[in-house]
């Protein structure tokens, strides 16, 4: 299970996914906001939002051992990096900006 929710109002498009994408594993939302070139860390986007993309990072103890992109393509290699290191993260906004989430996949 991706652990996205059905409800979150996500623009059409497509996803790619590595690791352990479990939906009982605690995850880390970052989106962009298709109105803003700002990234928001949100956990449960409000129905009045639009994102068109974004990362979730999948986590064990603070550590990423899933990733999953939303409209974001050919960023794996980045996220199996991301994965294999085993680093425990704090600041998830320093980590997306290496998926390039703002710019137009």
């Amino acid at each position: 299970s991706s652990g996205i929710n059905a409800e979150w109002p996500l623009r059409p498009g497509g996803y790619e996914a590595i690791g352990l994408v479990d939906s009982s594993l605690p995850t880390v939302g970052i989106w962009a906001h298709k109105d803003t070139v700002e990234s928001d860390i949100r956990t449960d986007p409000g129905a009045h939002e639009k994102y068109e993309q974004g990362i979730v990072f999948y986590m064990d103890q603070n550590k990423v051992v899933g990733v999953l992109t939303w409209n974001i393509f050919g960023k794996i290699p980045i996220a199996r990096q991301v994965i294999a290191a085993g680093e425990e993260h704090q600041d998830f906004g320093l980590l997306a900006k290496q998926f390039d989430i703002h710019t137009k996949h």
